[in-house]
């Protein structure tokens, strides 16, 4: 009873959040990437809670997310797997002091779909550490909440409350920032055991900021055998560019003797013209699991993104 009240405690928490006003900061008096950047690969990226699936599955197989990785992506999936999951993680760019240091987060993310048969509910907060290209620190608060109306529909919504602070040099505004209150909206259906296709709304709530752009999208997920999974997505970036602009991304899954899983995938960024390959590997024994994720830029700007995450499973 106790871990129910907590959780449900944290989804009134935000949805209360979400309905205060939002405040926005920025860096730039338009969106970074409007106009004025004449290096594409330089304009900030989203910066939001990832974990290892997504990360090592292209543009993150978002139809196929389960757990806490169905948390940051596609909240419509948290009731569709009894599971109650709690993970550590750090996000690493590697940098140095000439160009402006390692940029990394550290948090934690816990999401629980056995209390309730149909309700899901989860909650995730990092700490964020500015660094090499992301000249900008300060912390990320996520809510989610996912209802499996029927077995082949499931819906769910998530609020996103952060405060990312641009660093001063000389007094003056180096990076991007954020501040203030989003959500996220998604639908899943399941037609086939098999099969799952995800359509997907980010940052509904305009925030004006490249490190939350306002995105709309759709994905896709087969999964024939338990093993194995794949996925893609197609999403557009609606705000951060003076038109809409396309990321899309495919990625693979094998479990192999049921402990070690296996991922692979490939992603595209067009507004930023990035091509990105991704990998990923782990080890679960029983309630246990450590996972490594890794997205490596092959075109642009040759930024290597690295997260460790360990994941206890409660039941």
């Amino acid at each position: 009873m106790g871990r129910t009240r907590a959780l449900w405690g944290t989804a009134i928490v935000g949805l209360l959040t979400a309905l205060c006003p939002a405040r926005v900061a920025w860096a730039q008096a338009t969106p970074s990437g409007v106009g004025g950047i004449a290096t594409p690969d330089l304009i900030p990226t989203e910066d939001t809670l990832d974990t290892t699936y997504g990360l090592s599955m292209g543009s993150g197989a978002r139809a196929g997310a389960i757990g806490v990785s169905a948390l940051a992506y596609n909240t419509s999936n948290m009731a569709a797997v009894s599971k109650y999951d709690v993970e550590a993680f750090s996000q690493i760019i590697g940098g140095n002091k000439s160009n402006g240091g390692t940029y990394w987060t550290l948090g934690s993310s816990i999401t629980d779909s056995t209390t309730s048969k149909k309700i899901a509910m989860g909650t995730s907060f990092r700490g964020v550490f500015s660094g090499a290209n992301r000249r900008y620190s300060g912390w990320d608060w996520r809510s989610g909440i996912g209802i499996q109306a029927v077995p082949q529909l499931g819906f769910g919504v998530a609020f996103r409350w952060a405060k990312l602070k641009s660093d001063r040099v000389d007094g003056q505004r180096v990076g991007p920032s954020f501040e203030g209150v989003t959500m996220d909206a998604s639908l899943t259906v399941t037609p086939i055991p098999w099969l799952r296709v995800s359509a997907l709304g980010y940052n509904l709530v305009k925030t004006h900021s490249a490190l939350a752009p306002q995105m709309a999208g759709a994905s896709l997920s087969l999964a024939p055998v338990e093993s194995f999974n794949f996925g893609g997505d197609v999403l557009f970036d609606l705000t951060t560019f003076e038109k809409k602009k396309l990321i899309a991304g495919v990625g693979v899954s094998y479990t192999a003797g049921e402990m070690i899983p296996l991922r692979i995938g490939y992603r595209r960024d067009a507004g930023r013209d990035l091509n990105q390959i991704t990998a990923g590997a782990g080890y679960v024994k029983g309630k246990v699991g450590a996972e490594i994720a890794l997205r490596q830029d092959i075109k642009g700007r040759k930024e290597t993104y690295l997260i460790l995450m360990f994941r206890l499973v409660v039941q």
